[in-house]
């Protein structure tokens, strides 16, 4: 049992939850008191809990051969679980999460969940180790949290904006986990192995500030109000210090950047129900 778990990685698979309901939460604002959002965000959170351990899964699966070598630890290489096992109840996690999504939330979100599935197996099957392509499988994915919370408490509009900055932002991180990842990274070709530094910099950057503006707009176009501005202007200041210690350290860049995501989740929650 305890293996199962720990290729599941419950705590990742706990953060999508969270951050489901948040989504939820942001869509739907003040009516909070007045709709069932703890049923449906809480079902919305079981599916991409669910997408999320199977993911996790089907990741030791494409990675087994890499693993007997750099993880050795983990069940699949150990010998604790099955590459067959593995399959079946990634296959059946997933199934569930889309018969959830499908019949007890919305067609629109039963065809949200089956296009995550998609790109999350396609990135671990094909497009791992391709640089941009799998950059911005990922940022798909994290920016689809916030589709999905909306869609699950039928506020999809006002979700449209977070889920380019979450794209542009993750996107960004990602770029200086590769420059970070470097040196073991000699036969992949990730953006900065393709590149450079020089050129990676430059792609952070431009979608670090694209990332910016989209927060911005949320308020100018009256999604949010006041404090959310407020909190969101400290983010974006962080983001502006990712990029100013990109040069000297990308793991530092990198911190930087990801602090800033958190309290850029905060500010969405803020703005939602204030």
């Amino acid at each position: 049992m305890y293996s199962w778990l720990r290729i599941i990685r419950p705590i990742n698979a706990l953060m999508g939850f969270v951050a489901t309901y948040i989504s939820a939460l942001v869509g739907i604002g003040l009516n909070i008191i007045h709709s069932n959002f703890l049923v449906l965000s809480t079902l919305a959170g079981i599916c991409v809990f669910l997408v999320i351990s199977a993911g996790n899964m089907i990741n030791d699966i494409s990675d087994a051969d890499t693993d007997r070598i750099n993880h050795p630890e983990r069940p699949i290489p150990k010998g604790e679980i099955r590459i067959r096992d593995a399959w079946i109840v990634s296959i059946v996690f997933f199934t569930i999460a889309s018969v959830i999504a499908g019949i007890s939330l919305s067609l629109t979100a039963g065809i949200v969940v089956l296009t995550a599935i998609t790109v999350l197996v396609g990135y671990e099957m094909r497009m791992k180790g391709t640089g941009l392509p799998g950059n911005f499988a990922i940022s798909v994915l994290v920016g689809m949290i916030f589709i999905f919370g909306g869609i699950a408490v039928n506020s999809v509009s006002r979700m449209i904006l977070l889920f380019l900055m979450a794209f542009l932002t993750n996107s960004a991180r990602e770029i200086i986990k590769d420059v970070q990842d470097m040196k073991g990274d000699l036969n992949r070709k990730t953006f900065p192995m393709q590149h450079g530094v020089k050129a990676s910099f430059y792609l952070v950057v431009a979608l670090t500030l694209s990332g910016i503006v989209f927060s911005l707009l949320t308020y100018f176009l009256g999604i949010f109000g006041l404090v959310y501005l407020v909190a969101v202007i400290v983010a974006d200041a962080i983001f502006i210090a990712s990029l100013v210690v990109f040069s000297k350290s990308a793991k530092e860049s990198q911190n930087f950047s990801k602090l800033a995501m958190i309290l850029g989740l905060v500010a969405f929650t803020v703005g939602g129900v204030v």
